[in-house]
């Protein structure tokens, strides 16, 4: 049985900018975590006895090609008005999608270098992460 392997990922907004696929985006990093923490008691053993679990969080980084005329996506401008927006990641063809829902723009960093390339980096903060399995 041949093995299927994610070959691609399309990334797409939602927002107060409209609602596009994002072209410009050269990589993406989706961090989940969750919390957990030993619970501690009075027993006689002076052992933990179990784990207590947080809630989920979501963070995404994207680093953009920044465009200079009439960008895909104004992060700054989110960033500075506190734009409430969506993000929805398929990974590859027809595959799981995975729905960033009420997402805030927390940091944007610009970075430029000698070789005259210029990135975008922009850290959001995904409040609902919603994984969507892919159709059989």
């Amino acid at each position: 049985m041949a093995r299927k392997v994610q070959d691609i990922a399309v990334l797409e907004y939602n927002g107060p900018q409209g609602s596009r696929e994002l072209e410009t985006v050269e990589s993406a990093t989706i961090n989940r975590t969750k919390s957990k923490t030993r619970v501690k008691t009075m027993n006689r053993q002076r052992r933990s006895i179990a784990i207590q679990t947080g809630t989920e969080e979501a963070e995404v980084t994207l680093t953009i090609v920044p465009e200079t005329l009439n960008p895909e996506v104004n992060w700054v401008l989110a960033w500075k008005n506190d734009e409430s927006f969506q993000l929805t990641a398929e990974k590859g063809l027809g595959g799981n999608r995975e729905i960033f829902a009420d997402c805030e723009i927390s940091d944007v960093n610009d970075t430029f270098n000698e070789s005259g390339e210029a990135r975008q980096e922009v850290t959001i903060i995904v409040l609902v992460p919603i994984l969507e399995p892919a159709a059989a």
